[in-house]
């Protein structure tokens, strides 16, 4: 089992249709970086068809996350009915902790979020920093990593083959060195195969880290890591007003949100 890609150990059950969003999932011990020791409830932030990638997004029991000031939402346990959602206990979930991960890996599913996937979609979006600028932004706290392009520890830079990445947290949360969302880049040259990608040609990003083509940006690669663990570097870039609202644009694409442009204008 890779710790990102993420080769879970199976379930003893397997899904062949089409998992949606606020589909909860029990991952089995060991399953995840996220719960070596012990199961854990994730919850689908996206769509994940047969063959395909989907992400999701961590759960737990416990609120040191919250009290560290990242988003979150609270869900009560519903055993019984319709509304069944498959949680043993009042769950916390984290929308700044997410995992991409195959439909392959996933087991059954256990329940469904029923009316917390609005909450859920509304605590992601502020997880992602839509429309809260780069951490240049003159509203940006001090402290905040938003934009800022990291270097990555040489274990996750191997595992999925990129050395930077951008710093996608938002901005508040992203002044704490906990979890933080990334989207890594590659080169053009070559690309990256499937859709939700962006390209940025290289005059629009810092030649010392691109390729004279430009880079890639694959939105489904967006992931959260250990800051401690994870980034070894901060570098003096940031990204570009534009590009970043390119980026926000694409994540409420993927993730099904509402469209980031009105709060670019605003």
């Amino acid at each position: 089992m890779t710790r990102y890609t993420q080769r879970a150990v199976r379930s003893n059950g397997a899904f062949s249709g089409e998992f949606r969003p606020g589909h909860l999932v029990w991952m089995p011990a060991g399953a995840t970086w996220l719960n070596q020791a012990k199961p854990r409830p994730f919850v689908l932030a996206t769509r994940c068809g047969p063959a395909g990638f989907g992400t999701v997004v961590y759960g737990s029991t416990q609120q040191a996350e919250k009290d560290a000031g990242a988003a979150w939402i609270r869900v009560p346990p519903v055993r019984k009915g319709v509304n069944r959602n498959g949680l043993r206990a009042e769950t916390f979930f984290y929308p700044g902790t997410l995992l991409p991960i195959e439909h392959d890996d996933l087991p059954v599913h256990a329940g469904f979020l029923g009316k917390s996937l609005d909450e859920l979609r509304a605590a992601l979006r502020t997880a992602l920093g839509i429309g809260q600028g780069s951490c240049l932004d003159s509203r940006a706290p001090a402290g905040s990593r938003r934009g800022r392009i990291v270097e990555l520890s040489a274990a996750l830079a191997q595992e999925i083959r990129a050395e930077h990445a951008v710093v996608l947290t938002e901005p508040r949360y992203s002044r704490q060195e906990h979890y933080h969302i990334i989207l890594p880049f590659y080169p053009r040259i070559g690309g990256v195969a499937g859709d939700h990608k962006i390209f940025v040609p290289a005059g629009k990003w810092p030649m010392a880290i691109a390729s004279e083509a430009g880079v890639v940006l694959p939105i489904p690669a967006t992931h959260s890591v250990w800051y401690a663990d994870d980034i070894v570097r901060e570098t003096e870039y940031v990204l570009d007003d534009d590009t970043l609202a390119r980026i926000d644009r694409a994540l409420c694409r993927y993730f099904s949100l509402p469209d980031a442009a009105e709060e670019h204008e605003r």
